[in-house]
């Protein structure tokens, strides 16, 4: 009879300091604090999602604008808005340090009218600026619609136009740098 009485309390006990430590184990996984994003390198700048800080992003001058998009997406856009015929027109005789470029998504929530009623919603739109001294002069604006897998290029006040000098492969580029290679086509 104590034997059994002993057994029961030993399994108790044991049940008890399996459900502390594990409860413990639980609070502390949720509760450490997370990691800051922002790097201890001074050429990199934390840049924010919806007014949170996610990701680190080497733009040092904000030439990138207030990106919220990630590095290697940057990096092949403005590669291939660069390599444009169109951007080496409007840019001819620009220094290339009082250029910035403005990256940032097409959504849904904050769609692109690109004229004669037609919206980007799933893209991503570079606005190529001049600084002239504490303001900015818009060269000109570039926009991926990722549902059709094409770059237009403004044309005048809400108004665009196929950058036919963005060939297919540069398409397919912005297309794995950005979107994972998925198409938001249906």
């Amino acid at each position: 009879m104590y034997y059994i009485h002993i057994n029961i309390l030993i399994m108790i006990n044991i049940k008890v300091t399996i459900a502390i430590i594990a409860g413990g184990i639980g609070f502390s996984a949720c509760n450490h604090p997370k990691p800051k994003p922002v790097s201890n390198d001074v050429t990199k700048t934390a840049v924010a999602v919806n007014g949170k800080k996610d990701s680190v992003i080497n733009n040092p001058q904000k030439n990138y604008g207030n990106a919220t998009v990630s590095e290697p997406c940057v990096k092949c856009l403005l590669d291939v808005v660069q390599n444009a015929g169109t951007y080496k027109k409007s840019t001819n005789g620009i220094s290339p340090q009082s250029i910035i470029y403005d990256v940032n998504w097409i959504t849904s929530k904050k769609p692109l009218d690109l004229g004669d009623d037609i919206q980007i919603i799933n893209g991503m739109r570079i606005d190529v600026e001049q600084k002239a001294g504490d303001r900015r002069k818009n060269i000109s604006t570039y926009a991926y619609n990722n549902a059709e897998g094409r770059v237009y290029l403004s044309v005048g006040a809400k108004k665009y136009e196929i950058d036919t000098s963005v060939g297919d492969t540069s398409v397919k580029k912005i297309r794995n740098a950005c979107f994972w290679g998925v198409s938001s086509a249906k």
